[in-house]
């Protein structure tokens, strides 16, 4: 897509510049977008969706260069773009019109050049209507500008069909007596600029009473024309088709510009629309006309009041020379001016077309939560792990949606990139109510421009709970399959994880409504919740759980066993062999999960305060501080051994981490549907204590690389194993994971998830059991 931020309120720029671009720039391929540079929000939106971004006219108020430094953020590399020489405060001083304007309006004008200026220095590059006005920007500072020329256009040229083929108008023309000069003067701004044909005008008039001066717009008449009002007609301001059509009935048409810099740098819109109706034009020297028109052969070229005079002279005198410069400017124009010429000459070796990929590669939108840099949990570091490798398949294209934890003083939608994926966030609102967590309006209309920019083929959501249950209604509304990895029960229970206000798990397999408004008091919306939700799941192409204890609770909740398919969490396998551990050595303790209860924060912290023996270390992950939380307190604890905070690991030092500890806590307070952490460890020759049932403990078996303990929370029962643990150091210090081979990698994950993909986008595939 390609952004266009434009003044808008300029008829006759908004058509030339902006309009017309518009439709140049489809007819390459390319998807055009135009906002108002004043509705500041709606251009930042605009701005996360497009590859190309042009700023047309805009002055250098602090909200447009915001949004130009937002545009270079997502390396758009944006242009400037006018049609006078409206940047530069000392050649616009030169207008004749500044002499006949207030103070303020002057210094208003000088001030707004600066504006423009610094506008147009920040985006670096620049697009003008003229080569003259290319090269002043050039000389103003900018590193490249190019010329893109005022044209014909589609539905002007359909004005100018009808207005040819309109019999009233040509039997008007033919039976007038009178020759008309016709002047579209637009503003008072162009009062000086009518100076330098004043008198030769004027001169014409008083030697021939069958020549009328026509005048559309504002003008300001010198002194000389007191006596010639009857062969003056003014015309107020007209709409573009009204405007030709006056121009139709004229003779002659004229275009006096004052000789300076500021007018050279000014496109020949007047010739172009003289000319599109073969009327013959009489125009000032300046740069730009002196480009297009031939003296004498196509039209005229006018440098002094004597030449005013004598071309307009010679126009009036001859029917067939109006005919014959008429008919020369029209071919003219014709040879440089259409549409499909100015687009292929001029704007498409800027632009290019659009790059059509050729192996029509399977795009896949991946919806999660966090994302990268912000990650957060398990479902994040799978969803990011399965992003990356899809991105390493020449025939996947992967985007991501999601929230960042604090907008970082940049509202709304917001495009990244990292590790070449493209990824859209929007910041989190930590006010949510209950309501909003799953039905969250406020991203609807993001995730649905994300879902017409991509036009996915495939939809992935892992976890969006604050993104809401309306996101997979979105794709149904499009037609879009979508899969869902049921990450936790949040698509069941409101409260994600199924632990109560007590702390406690709630053990139901089956969810009663009626045994969940005793947890949930007051929350009227949990029927509708579930039905909306087991209906999306229903609508859903697949859904996939982790492990087969997860599985089995959807099952119980009515969810068809046929459409729910394993999918375990790949783990990446360590890079380097486990050191020996020191023997007699410390017992090394490890704990991952956060200071939530519902990880068993407290239930460890509990046990390890109450230990007598002090030959044990236990080093807790500080996990939330890489989202902007604060660090995890262990202040006012007393502990018979060593307890420190390690910051979060990464790939890189994952195996510095595990290899630094003999036993991983994994104390889960619920039925997990997976625990990555556990798979993790035990891929390392790490000893794991963890709860059971649930998919965490699938990869445990109970004495031989592991211990159990029950989902009761029961400090007794986790001291028991670690006192026994520190009691039997010495069996941890050749030991290895006999079982650890089992264990699903992240390749075989990626793999089985493009198989369903395919599957599911690709008729010729059908699902195996």
């Amino acid at each position: 897509m390609i952004l266009i931020v434009a003044e808008v309120t300029l008829p006759q720029c908004y058509k030339y510049r902006v309009l017309q671009k518009k439709r140049y720039l489809e007819a390459l391929g390319w998807v055009v977008t135009i906002v108002d540079w004043r509705d500041e929000k709606k251009a930042f939106f605009a701005l996360q969706f497009c590859c190309h971004v042009i700023f047309y006219r805009v002055p250098g108020f602090q909200s447009v260069l915001q949004q130009i430094q937002e545009a270079k953020r997502l390396s758009l590399n944006p242009w400037w773009e006018v049609d006078d020489l409206i940047f530069d405060k000392s050649l616009y001083s030169e207008c004749g019109f500044m002499d006949f304007l207030s103070k303020s309006e002057k210094k208003l004008l000088l001030s707004g050049a600066e504006l423009y200026r610094k506008a147009m220095l920040t985006c670096e590059h620049g697009i003008a209507s003229t080569r003259t006005l290319s090269q002043l920007m050039v000389n103003a500072g900018l590193k490249k500008a190019y010329t893109i020329e005022n044209s014909l256009d589609k539905e002007t040229l359909e004005i100018i069909e009808n207005i040819k083929n309109d019999d009233l108008i040509r039997s008007k023309k033919e039976k007038k007596t009178t020759i008309v000069i016709l002047y579209g003067s637009g503003t008072s701004t162009h009062d000086t600029d009518f100076l330098v044909a004043a008198q030769g005008i004027a001169a014409v008039l008083i030697k021939n009473a069958n020549v009328q001066f026509w005048i559309v717009g504002e003008l300001q008449l010198p002194e000389m024309f007191k006596k010639l009002t009857n062969q003056i007609k003014r015309i107020p301001f007209q709409s573009f088709e009204r405007y030709l059509r006056l121009l139709a009935y004229a003779d002659i048409s004229i275009a006096p510009l004052e000789n300076i810099t500021f007018n050279d740098g000014k496109s020949n819109i007047k010739y172009l629309e003289a000319s599109m109706l073969e009327i013959p034009s009489v125009c000032s020297a300046t740069q730009t006309f002196k480009d297009i028109i031939k003296d004498n052969v196509n039209g005229f070229l006018a440098s002094s009041s004597q030449k005013w005079e004598d071309k307009i002279t010679l126009l009036t005198q001859s029917s067939s020379l109006r005919r014959q410069i008429g008919n020369k400017a029209w071919n003219t124009i014709t040879q440089i001016y259409l549409p499909e010429i100015i687009c292929k000459q001029q704007v498409e070796p800027i632009f290019g077309k659009p790059i059509v990929p050729k192996n029509n590669p399977l795009k896949v939108l991946i919806v999660n939560v966090y994302y990268d840099p912000y990650r957060f949990g398990g479902a994040t570091l799978v969803a990011s792990e399965m992003a990356k490798r899809f991105h390493s398949h020449k025939n996947v294209e992967v985007v991501i949606f999601t929230l960042r934890p604090f907008d970082e003083g940049v509202p709304g939608l917001r495009r990244y990139s990292i590790e070449g994926i493209n990824v859209f966030s929007l910041p989190m609102n930590s006010t949510l109510s209950s309501v909003e967590n799953f039905l969250n309006s406020n991203v609807s209309h993001a995730f649905e421009e994300v879902l017409k920019l991509i036009q996915p083929d495939i939809v992935h959501f892992h976890s969006i709970q604050h993104l809401g249950l309306q996101l997979p209604v979105l794709c149904q509304y499009h037609a879009i399959p979508y899969v869902i990895t049921l990450h936790d029960a949040w698509w069941l229970c409101d409260r994600q994880f199924m632990i109560k206000p007590d702390g406690k798990y709630c053990f139901q397999n089956e969810i009663d409504l009626v045994v969940c408004q005793f947890c949930q008091l007051g929350k009227n919306y949990l029927e509708a919740r579930m039905v909306l939700s087991k209906e999306i799941l229903n609508n859903s192409s697949l859904l996939l759980s982790p492990s087969d204890s997860h599985r089995n609770l959807y099952i119980h909740n009515g969810i068809d066993k046929e459409k729910i398919k394993v999918n375990r969490n790949g783990v990446i396998r360590p890079k380097n062999k486990r050191p020996k551990r020191l023997p007699s050595s410390r017992l090394r303790f490890g704990f991952v999960a956060g200071d939530e209860r519902v990880k068993g924060y407290d239930l460890i912290l509990n046990v390890f305060q109450s230990l007598t023996q002090s030959e044990w270390e236990l080093k807790i992950v500080n996990n939330k501080i890489s989202m902007g939380h604060a660090s995890i307190n262990l202040m006012n604890r007393q502990f018979s051994g060593l307890v420190s905070l390690v910051p979060p690991y990464n790939y890189d030092s994952m195996d510095k981490f595990f290899y630094g500890i003999d036993v991983l806590l994994f104390p889960s307070q619920w039925k997990e549907s997976y625990g990555l952490t556990v798979r993790e460890a035990l891929l390392r020759d790490v000893w794991v204590i963890c709860t059971h049932p649930g998919g965490q403990s699938e990869d445990v078996i109970d004495g031989i690389n592991g211990n159990y303990i029950s989902l009761s929370g029961d400090v007794s029962e986790l001291k028991n194993i670690v006192e026994h643990l520190l009691n039997n150091v010495s069996k941890f210090d050749n030991y290895i994971n006999p079982y650890k081979e089992q264990i699903a990698t992240l390749d075989q994950q990626v793999n089985e998830l493009l198989m369903y993909y395919r599957q599911i986008t690709q008729p010729e595939y059908s699902f195996q059991p």
